[in-house]
Order: structure tokens, then C-alpha cells, then sequence
């Protein structure tokens, strides 16, 4: 059993108390426990629904292993992998393979969506019953109604035809293919979204306009969005050039800021981590890193009054544990995990794409100022501290399984002895 003393949010409110934890949970909150005193505040560590791990067939763009690394580093405790990699994540085979990789290559807990294609949408239910004796799938998504591949593009009719048979979370990526065009323009995300709240409730990814926001805010659906569509528009189009690119792309300088104006009614934020190599990049592939950035961004412009901290740890901790079901996840709370992102609010510092840990050499937030987080706690484990990794990647998995089996053994002992 372990405690610490400092200042952290505590059911909305700035608090300095103890939290005590024991295997790994917070065990109790009190003001009158002792233990290591924390300089700076105290924040639950980051839940990133979307980032593109790449690896399998596209390790020199990132993998599971630099991908999770940079995400200890930008105070994230849980990601959710998107299943569009190379090979596709469709099936039972592919998404144990991947999770095996993060079993042990991991940093921070692994979660991943299943894919939706033209070929599996009929067996969808099938499928996610055979992964789910094994693994828990957050969400079947991120379903692309528009993809360059025609096997990953689903019809709005067959989206219709899965939501009415699982009861399991979608996620969709909403441009509507009849108006992507070459610019991809915001009707094409508006349409999409319209369309699809008529064919029932989904979790939309990445929006990026304010008339998809305020429509989405008015159903019984959800949608995230990224520091990118909240923070550049398209006048930073000249100064990013030819790694401007993104889907959705950026959007007017209006546009953003009434976006931004409206963050209050968005349920999660997210990176939507994207890692290209540079040589793609010039090439035009799509997205931007994000997963080491996004809450050391974030906790900045909390630190400057432009975003509020229930806001912020609604956003990007406690919504994407209630909305994609991660129990023990999210707020500070007695009975949840003891994970942590401790931020000293006088230590800003420039965004650097040399000093961050993602393959992907380049950041569109290059000299933005930031709050990197000094320590991150894992499950009760310090496993960040001033700049330096504590833990072996998969680590803290192996523990928790030698744990259990530990209890298991030790409770068969006590039932053989009566």
C-alpha cells in the first residue's frame, strides 16, 4: 500500500488531501493521509479514443511500442487503437495478433477497435463474439463512409444494417463520398452526420465543423474532437505546407473558432494520432501526430484561462471512460485506478519535434507552448518521472497477472486446508 499528499481535482473541485492506493487502485481519499508530498497538480492521466498505432506492415511509420512511449510522455494511461492498418483489422486473427504485440510492447493500456468492411459487415456479430471470449473491443469503428479502398468504404445502407444488429459502440468517420470532392468541403461532414444521426446513435470521430457539433449535441449520440480543428484553420495552410494535409482537412479560421467556442458540447478530445514518415508527408498522406502533444496543449490553454479544468479532465478522462466503457477509468475517484498526470503550471515549455518519442519526425504544433507532465502514474506506479521512463514496455501487465495468479493460489491453498 502506497499514498501521496498534493493538490488534485477531486469531484470537480481543486482539493489538496491523500489518496491512498492499494494494487493499484485508489483505496481512499481523506486530507488527513500522509504519504510522498507531489509538487505541481495532480490531473487523471489521458484516455486517447483515436490514434493510428501503425506497425504490422508499416513499423517505419510508428508502432505499438513508440506509439504507447509517446503517450506515457504526453500523461495518457489508455489508448484506443484504430483497426485501418496494414494488414486491415477485421477478423479474429489480426486483432489477436495485434493485441499479443501490445501485450508486450505496450507502455500504457492497449485497447482496439475492430474494423467494419463491405466483407465482414454481414459476420460482424460472429466476429465480435469470438474476440470478446478473449479481449474486450471497445467500439467497431473508426467505419469510413468514403475510402480511397472500396472494401473499406461502407454504404450508409449497410451501416444502417449493423447498427440495428449489434448493440456494441460505432464509431464513424462522417464524409458523406457524394460531396467529398477534392477539397473534402464541411458539407460533406455536415450530410454525413445528418444521414447517419437518422439511421440511429454513433460516436462520431474527429468533427470539424460547428453545424455537425451543435446537430450531434441535439441527438442521443457523441463525437470528439482534435486540438487541430480547435487550434489551426486555413490560414495556417502556408506555414505547415506540404504537411497541411488531414481528413477532415482544416477548416476556416471561423469555422474553428466557433468549433472551439462550443467545446463544452463535445463528449471527448482526442489526437487522432496519425504518424507518416516525412517522405509520405511530401507525397500527401494524410494526418498528424498528436498522442504526445494533445494534453500538454490542452493543460496550457487551461493554464491561460481559455479552457476550463472541468472541461478539459471531462474531455479528455472522464467522458471516454463512461462512453467507451472502461471501468475504473476516468475521474479521481475511491475505487478507481491511480492514474495520474502531475503538471507543474510554471513549467511551460515549447513543443519540439526532436525532444518527442513518436517515429514521425515533424509536429504541427512546433513552438507551441506547453505543460509536458513531470510525473505519470500507472495504476499506482510511478512510471514517469522529470522526463525519465520507470517501466519496461508490458511490464505492469505481467504484474497484475503475477498478482492475480498470486491470490488465486494462496485462495485454492485456503480452501485445501479447510
Amino acid at each position: 500500500m502506497v499514498a501521496i499528499h498534493g493538490k488534485f481535482l477531486y469531484r470537480g473541485e481543486i482539493i489538496e488531501a491523500g489518496i491512498e492506493i492499494e494494487n493499484g487502485v485508489i483505496k481512499e481519499i481523506k486530507k488527513t493521509i500522509e504519504g510522498e508530498k507531489i509538487d505541481g497538480l495532480i490531473l487523471p492521466a489521458s484516455i486517447d479514443v483515436h490514434v493510428h498505432f501503425r506497425d504490422f506492415e508499416e513499423s517505419d511509420k510508428e508502432t505499438i511500442e513508440s506509439g504507447s512511449l509517446s503517450a506515457l510522455y504526453g500523461g495518457n494511461c489508455l489508448v484506443v487503437d484504430q483497426p485501418n492498418t496494414n494488414p486491415f483489422v477485421g477478423d479474429f486473427d489480426e486483432y489477436e495478433r495485434r493485441m499479443k504485440i501490445a501485450e508486450k510492447k505496450s507502455y500504457v493500456d492497449y485497447s482496439l477497435n475492430l474494423g467494419l468492411t463491405t466483407k465482414n459487415s454481414e459476420r460482424i456479430h460472429e466476429i465480435i463474439k469470438k474476440i470478446e471470449e478473449k479481449y474486450r473491443i471497445p467500439a467497431v469503428g473508426e467505419v469510413f463512409l468514403q475510402h480511397s479502398n472500396s472494401e473499406l468504404e461502407i454504404p450508409y445502407h449497410t451501416l444502417g444494417e449493423v447498427r440495428k444488429k449489434i448493440s456494441k459502440l460505432i464509431t464513424v468517420h462522417a464524409e458523406d463520398p457524394s460531396l467529398i470532392q477534392d477539397s473534402r468541403p464541411p458539407e460533406a461532414e455536415i450530410e454525413a452526420v445528418k444521414k447517419c444521426l437518422e439511421l440511429g446513435d454513433f460516436h462520431f470521430c474527429h468533427i470539424s465543423t460547428y453545424d455537425s457539433a451543435i446537430m450531434i449535441s441535439d441527438s442521443n449520440s457523441t463525437f470528439e474532437v482534435t486540438p487541430h480543428h480547435l487550434l489551426f484553420n486555413t490560414e495556417d495552410l502556408d506555414r505547415l505546407g506540404e504537411f497541411s494535409k488531414v481528413n477532415p482537412p482544416l477548416r476556416s479560421k471561423v469555422e474553428s473558432e466557433m468549433l472551439f467556442n462550443v467545446l463544452q458540447l463535445a463528449d471527448i478530445l482526442v489526437s487522432d494520432h496519425a504518424p507518416h514518415t516525412l517522405e509520405d508527408k511530401k507525397n500527401g498522406a494524410p494526418g498528424f501526430p498528436g498522442v504526445e502533444t494533445t494534453y500538454p496543449v490542452m493543460v496550457n490553454l487551461m493554464r491561460k484561462g481559455l479552457v476550463g479544468i472541468r472541461t478539459l479532465t471531462s474531455l479528455i478522462a472522464t467522458n471516454p471512460a463512461r462512453i467507451f466503457g472502461f471501468e475504473k477509468y476516468g475521474e479521481i475517484e475511491v475505487g478507481n485506478y491511480a492514474n495520474f498526470a502531475v503538471f507543474n503550471l510554471k513549467a511551460v515549455s515549447k513543443v519540439k519535434a526532436e525532444r518527442l518519442h513518436t517515429k514521425a519526425e515533424w509536429t504541427p504544433f512546433e513552438n507551441f507552448e506547453a505543460v509536458f507532465p513531470e510525473r505519470v502514474y500507472l495504476k499506482g506506479e510511478l512510471a514517469l518521472l522529470n522526463g525519465e521512463v520507470l517501466i519496461e514496455p508490458g511490464i505492469r501487465k505481467k504484474k497484475e497477472v503475477d498478482e492475480i495468479e498470486k491470490i488465486e493460489e494462496s485462495e485454492k491453498g485456503k480452501i485445501s486446508k479447510k
